[in-house]
Parts: C-alpha cells; sequence; structure tokens
C-alpha cells in the first residue's frame, strides 16, 4: 500500500498492512501463522523473537495483538479483520478502507485520492438490507430482534461479534460519508467511472438513522447480549 513509516503505525494497523500484503497476494483467507510472517516482515524489530529479530517471527506478539479483547487497536474489535473460521482470518472492506487512508496519509507530495471501490463495498450491503429497505417505507419496521440482527450482519448472539459488528456497521456509514467530503461530492459508486447503484448523501444519512433506530428500539437485547462480556 506504500506506507512505510513503521514508527508513525500502531501493532495493529501494521498486522492489517500484513493482512493487505496477504490479501495482495491472492490470499483471500490466511492462517494466523500466514499474518504473522506477513507482518513481521513489515517489522522484524517489533514482531521478531527477542532476540533473533531478524530470523525469527514472534507468533505469541502478534496473536496477542489479535486475541485482546481490551486492547482499544485490536484489528478483530476495529472490524479491519474477520475470523472465518478456527486460526482463519480474512481482511474486511473495512480494513481495505482504513489501510487505503493510513496509505495516503503517509505520502507526500500532491494530492491523491482514495478509491471509492472499498469504501463503497463496505457500506453497500447496509444500504441494500431488504430491512432497512423496509424501514424506509413503514417506520414500525423491524419490529423483532431478527430483522434488526440482519441489518448488522450478524452470525451468532456472541457479544463480541455483536460489538464488532455495530463499531463495523457504524465505521462503514461514516467511512463512505468522509469519502464524500473529501471529493466534494453527494454521491459515492463502486468504480472510479462510476459503475454500481449510486448511494447518496441522504441515503447514508437515513442509514445513519436507521442505525440509532435500532440502536434505541432494540437497546434491552444489545444491552442482554452485551452484558456477558463483563
Amino acid at each position: 500500500m506504500g506506507y512505510e513509516s513503521s514508527k508513525a503505525l500502531t501493532a495493529a494497523q501494521e498486522i492489517l498492512f500484513g493482512a493487505v500484503d496477504l490479501d495482495a497476494e491472492g490470499k483471500a483467507e490466511f492462517s494466523e501463522w500466514d499474518l504473522t510472517v506477513a507482518t513481521w516482515k513489515r517489522n522484524p524489530n517489533r514482531f521478531g523473537c527477542r532476540g533473533y529479530e531478524a530470523q525469527y517471527p514472534d507468533h505469541k506478539r502478534v496473536m496477542m495483538e489479535i486475541m485482546g479483547t481490551t486492547k482499544k487497536e485490536n484489528p478483530i474489535r476495529r472490524g479491519w479483520l474477520e475470523k472465518v473460521r478456527q486460526n482463519t482470518y480474512s481482511l474486511t472492506n473495512l480494513g481495505r478502507t482504513e489501510a487505503e487512508r493510513l496509505s495516503q496519509k503517509g505520502k507526500t507530495g500532491g494530492e491523491s485520492r482514495r478509491s471509492p471501490q472499498a469504501v463503497y463495498d463496505a457500506v453497500a450491503p447496509l444500504y441494500r438490507s431488504s430491512v432497512f429497505r423496509k424501514h424506509s417505507k413503514y417506520k414500525d419496521e423491524p419490529r423483532m430482534w431478527l430483522g434488526a440482527a440482519s441489518f448488522l450482519q450478524l452470525t451468532s448472539s456472541d457479544p463480541q461479534h455483536l460489538r464488532d459488528r455495530m463499531i463495523a456497521t457504524e465505521k462503514a456509514i461514516e467511512n463512505a460519508i468522509a469519502w464524500m467530503d473529501e471529493n466534494e461530492t453527494s454521491v459515492i459508486r463502486r468504480g472510479v467511472s462510476g459503475s454500481g447503484e449510486a448511494i447518496s448523501r441522504e441515503n447514508l444519512n437515513q442509514l445513519q438513522d436507521f442505525y440509532a433506530t435500532i440502536k434505541d428500539r432494540f437497546a434491552d437485547q444489545i444491552e442482554a447480549i452485551t452484558k456477558r462480556l463483563k
């Protein structure tokens, strides 16, 4: 991605770029050991085995960042990576968006703009959600938690998964609005040539309002699930 200033990156951000490297190699899914090696190659001093930094990666050091649920910058908690099954992860569209943002931030000289693709792909499932579309016509929808869970793209009732999906939902909408601000436009499409169904700023504002409605209407259910983390 072109961001080489490791000193400016947190450990979680460097792990994100390790995942980006693997994704660029065509690995849509990768093991935790793949991720350890890719991250270590980017910064052996930080992620190398103590005393043998240049020779061997420290798997525990990388996994500490991923498995540490209390870490604010945990790449899973931030929605940058997704655990698809045991010991296996994938890069999310939110992760691609964040990596591109960091890459642009690290470039000097000349103005460059982020591609809309990852930003669009992160927010499009929310905009296309049948639950959101139904709410646009009938404000009392969804009436059941099942509908809210569908909009949030929940696959289980795990409390951390719920928190992760809520963060990812909020950030996907915010990133799309930020992209519009950066490009001084009121619409976003997937391709640079204008391909893909257009999503307007009004649509994004409606999504924000709907997300706020979900949190308010189903506050008891959300609390009942997330309190199990405490």
